[in-house]
């Protein structure tokens, strides 16, 4: 999948280096998206998208610099990979809150209901069945959501409006959509492997 292919190519040039040098704990690092996501969702909420955008990246490279610390200094805990984990979905919410709050109530509804429900197929499924260390498909995967978020945020910090429709609202639709697809795909393929004897 794209977000794979990326986050691994993104890691072993940027992150990598940047985590052999912090001598700092990882979980340390991850707490910082509780101050940075809600800075971003404030500035989405009031409609400076370039601002949005900058916080949105940086709560974003936060969370990826905390895996590659734990990584390259042998710091990887069952805990601090839940903890990042569970900040992701921390950070999705407060982006689209304010999304939420700034007048596109029903885009981000879906938008979120859709991506949680990506998220949470796979959990699900292993608390049935322990299942390994399967790949499992899925378009709308957390870094493609994230790049179209901030792809929407570029746009409309130059240009909220194309041919007089609202790049903001195109922008939640089309992430919905994504992370519709997504779901339904790992809901697919979930019963695929837990029907498998």
């Amino acid at each position: 999948m794209l977000a794979k292919h990326l986050r691994k190519k993104v890691s072993e040039k940027f992150l990598y280096p940047i985590g052999k040098r912090l001598n700092i704990d990882p979980n340390v690092i991850t707490a910082l998206t509780y101050i940075l996501s809600p800075i971003a969702g404030y500035f989405i909420f009031i409609k400076n998208y370039p601002l949005a955008l900058s916080f949105v990246i940086l709560s974003s490279l936060v969370d990826n610099i905390d895996g590659a610390v734990a990584k390259t200094q042998n710091k990887k805990t069952d805990f601090g990979s839940y903890f990042d984990a569970f900040s992701d979905r921390v950070q999705e919410f407060f982006i689209l809150l304010g999304f939420f709050l700034s007048g596109y109530s029903f885009e981000s509804f879906l938008a979120l209901a859709f991506s949680f429900l990506v998220s949470y197929a796979k959990p699900r499924a292993e608390m049935i069945k322990p299942l390994g260390n399967i790949d499992w498909p899925s378009i709308g995967e957390r870094v493609e959501r994230l790049l179209i978020i901030i792809f929407t945020l570029l746009v409309a910090s130059f240009k909220p409006y194309i041919f007089k429709v609202d790049v903001i609202s195109i922008g939640l639709y089309l992430l919905a959509l994504i992370a519709f697809i997504g779901a339904i795909q790992r809901f697919m393929f979930a019963k695929h492997v837990l029907e498998k004897k």
